[in-house]
């Protein structure tokens, strides 16, 4: 029989397994705007987030704009083709400028390059979009990337994930953001950058599992998250599950 410390220890445990997948709900369905279901396709309609043609059998990549961005080191890149299609991707919106959830979103981020890089190796990268491209230009991204390790994409330590911070035409990264669903219906609002929500959108593109979270979760939890989310074998969908505390 299982003593009354080790039940509620295991309850605790699901208890854990359960706010992550609440709080991941209540990301989806409450602060970002419907998307493509992982089976379609859509056209949208630049001012109508909303309006949606959609194909079977798509991928969710497959409605994302495959605009080219430029990286903090002054590359050029295709979104889809270059850093998402087939890989495992971490996908956030930011700028320079915010004080609001934008740091807290980059430290977030910073604190999962190393853990993801020892789980998935070359095999994941995290990208950052800026919502002020007119103010955050490559030079200017680089110099915040500096302050991440990540002044070049491609070059880390060796240890970490490659983080790419990118910008571009103000049409382009509407498209991008709007791609993600990171809209409000209310327009003054979805002008509002200081608004933005704070989340964060990451997906396995082979496997065509993908999810948000918001940024608050405990970090643990959301680690866990995003490796079962991104990875395939066992290991990565069971290992990383809530345990129990160890009782006295």
């Amino acid at each position: 029989m299982k003593s009354p410390q080790n039940s509620r220890s295991g309850r605790r445990a699901l208890l854990g397994l359960g706010t992550t997948a609440a709080a991941a709900y209540a990301a989806n369905k409450l602060l970002v705007r419907p998307t493509a279901s992982p089976a379609t396709v859509e056209n949208r309609s630049p001012t109508d987030g909303n309006s949606i043609v959609r194909t079977p059998g798509a991928r969710y990549s497959d409605h994302l704009p495959d605009v080219t961005l430029t990286t903090q080191s002054g590359k050029s890149v295709r979104l889809v083709t270059d850093l998402i299609q087939d890989k495992r991707v971490l996908v956030s919106f930011f700028y320079i400028q915010c004080n609001g959830i934008c740091p807290l979103t980059s430290a977030l981020f910073q604190q999962l390059r190393q853990p993801l890089r020892e789980e998935f190796g070359d095999d994941v990268c995290l990208i950052s979009v800026t919502l002020d491209p007119h103010a955050d230009t490559p030079d200017q991204l680089r110099r915040y990337a500096s302050l991440r390790d990540a002044t070049d994409e491609s070059r880390t330590s060796g240890e970490l994930a490659p983080w790419y911070f990118l910008t571009g035409s103000p049409e382009d990264v509407e498209q991008v953001r709007v791609g993600f669903g990171y809209t409000d219906p209310d327009p003054v609002i979805d002008a509002d950058r200081t608004q933005h929500a704070g989340l964060f959108t990451f997906g396995n593109d082979r496997t065509n599992r993908w999810c948000t979270f918001p940024v608050g979760l405990p970090f643990d939890q959301t680690l866990a998250g995003v490796v079962r989310f991104l990875g395939t074998s066992t290991h990565h969908r069971y290992a990383w599950l809530p345990r129990p505390s160890p009782t006295a």
